[in-house]
């Protein structure tokens, strides 16, 4: 979908700067169209001002996340109108929730297309730039240690406040042997940690051989040269205890689970469409933390949901007290039309939203501080993925904690193990490092 742009004879390969917002899934979305750009004989993810075409890949999850998208256009236009031929590109869940009024409101975007189905946009690319073009590109070695794969598309879940099974659509799997092809292809690139991706992730099925997310975890970490391996996000509905039991037999498998219950009230959680309770959820997260050592747990919440009444929220202040997570994303509701939610009352104050985020960020602070200094004197393993400008190095441990090693003793790529020396709610200090190999 698109308008009929102006190209110029350019002589040389086109150059595409490629910019996104939101999830994870559209971090892997990013590195997908990379991969993309490069077989097709286009240079991908180069800077804004060496490229011809800027590609936004959108978000629609909440209104904010749209807003930026818009503002980050409106930054493209004289980018685009400062050398003829320059062009836009839209994707994302944009693209699919509001289809073609996008190039009614967005006057100076050249093409829109379903990231999902990107084959039409990329056949069109190439019959406009086909005399600029000799064959694939290499890819260059990965700068990057982490990177995601998705290993599924959309969600069966319909929960009520979510716009995502409309804008991604059903759950559709990948098979095993093209997902351990693409964390193969990475790892050869330098990659050494994979995230496997899904909006439903753990109910992942095969399409040819029907195994699921245990099975899938087992082939991916038999990759040679893959260090570390995690997966987002689950459902708990779908989190078995054979999942778990590959998290603890797996080497590469991190102990790290991601399980968001989003309220801590079964009629809380009937109105949201969670089909769970909260003493089902408690349990699944009890199985998890029997059969995982040193499991470190995080959960998303939404506050403010449509009816939340005071006992309905002090029931989710109760669930964090309980399981003391380690890391918890706390989200004010906001109304996503289209959604079954958007039919009720978002009757609760944005004062009162507000109020109650902050009383969970508050109590989850000195929980997550507690369960950090309780690491004290312990040897944690890092996954170095950087150097601050004093010269530290940091990097994340199997629990996906964020450690800092002292000035000098490690580089980018590096696996060390240290004492933690010092720990508050965000971070860990180590001192005595070593390699892990």
């Amino acid at each position: 979908m698109g308008r009929e742009p102006i190209v110029p004879r350019l002589g040389r390969p086109p150059r595409v700067h490629l910019w996104h917002i939101g999830c994870q899934m559209n971090d892997a979305d990013h590195l997908q169209l990379a991969e993309c750009f490069a077989e097709i004989g286009f240079i991908p993810d180069v800077a804004l001002e060496d490229a011809d075409i800027a590609v936004l890949i959108s978000c629609a999850v909440r209104s904010n996340a749209e807003q930026k998208v818009y503002g980050k256009f409106k930054e493209l236009i004289p980018w685009k109108k400062a050398r003829p031929g320059r062009a836009i590109a839209l994707t994302g869940c944009m693209a699919v929730e509001h289809g073609s009024a996008l190039l009614q409101r967005m006057a100076d975007l050249d093409y829109m297309f379903d990231v999902r189905e990107p084959e039409g946009f990329f056949a069109r690319l190439q019959s406009l730039h086909g005399g600029d073009v000799d064959g694939p590109v290499t890819m260059p070695a990965s700068d990057r240690l982490l990177a995601y794969v998705p290993v599924m598309g959309g969600c069966n879940e319909m929960c009520t406040y979510c716009i995502v099974p409309f804008v991604r659509g059903r759950e559709s799997s990948r098979s095993t042997a093209e997902i351990v092809g693409d964390v193969r292809r990475l790892v050869d690139r330098g990659v050494r940690e994979i995230t496997l991706l899904g909006q439903n992730v753990n109910s992942y099925r095969d399409p040819q051989t029907n195994t699921g997310l245990p099975e899938l975890l087992a082939a991916v970490d038999a990759v040679p040269g893959l260090w570390r391996l995690r997966f987002l996000t689950s459902h708990p509905r779908n989190a078995v205890p054979q999942l778990f039991e590959a998290m603890r037999d797996l080497p590469t498998v991190c102990e790290q689970l991601h399980l968001p219950v989003q309220a801590g009230d079964d009629e809380l959680l009937r109105r949201m469409r969670r089909v769970y309770s909260v003493a089902e959820y408690r349990e699944k997260i009890a199985v998890a933390r029997a059969t995982v050592p040193d499991l470190a747990l995080t959960t998303d919440i939404i506050v403010g949901f449509s009816g939340e009444t005071e006992a309905e929220f002090e029931g989710t202040v109760q669930l964090l007290r309980d399981v003391e997570y380690d890391v918890v994303h706390i989200q004010a509701y906001s109304v996503r039309p289209g959604t079954a939610a958007a039919r009720r009352p978002d009757d609760v104050p944005l004062a009162e939203k507000k109020r109650r985020l902050n009383h969970l960020l508050q109590i989850q602070r000195g929980i997550a501080g507690n369960r950090n200094r309780a690491l004290l004197d312990r040897r944690v393993e890092v996954l170095v993925e950087g150097v601050a400008v004093d010269g530290r190095a940091y990097g994340r441990t199997r629990q996906g904690k964020v450690a800092w090693l002292p000035a000098g003793s490690a580089r980018a790529g590096e696996m060390h193990v240290g004492r933690v020396a010092a720990a508050n709610h965000w971070q860990l200090d180590l001192d005595t490092v070593s390699s892990a190999a």
